[in-house]
């Protein structure tokens, strides 16, 4: 006998494939932040100039990522969720 799919299992199925993906996107982006390389998947991306270097901000799904060339900051990158905010000193 063949098992049917109802509508109900359809959205499961669906539903769990877009969770999968998402965390796929966050997960190849978390390792190229660490890698210092520039994410895959930004939704926007902002270049900020100072008197002292550039900070590099991506906005991805659900997350942010900083990259800091600045003199006055000693982190190079940092990637959290979207809430964080960018380091001024």
């Amino acid at each position: 006998m063949k098992a049917k799919l109802g509508k109900g299992d359809i959205i499961k199925i669906v539903v769990l494939a877009l969770i999968v993906i998402w965390i796929l996107i966050f997960f190849i982006d978390y390792f190229r932040a660490r890698q210092a390389k520039e994410p895959i998947f930004c939704l926007s991306e902002q270049t900020k100039e100072y008197e002292d270097g550039t900070v590099y901000s991506c906005t991805g799904l659900g997350y942010k990522m900083y990259k800091y060339d600045r003199a006055s900051i000693d982190a190079s990158v940092e990637f959290g969720p979207f809430f964080i905010q960018e380091r001024t000193e």
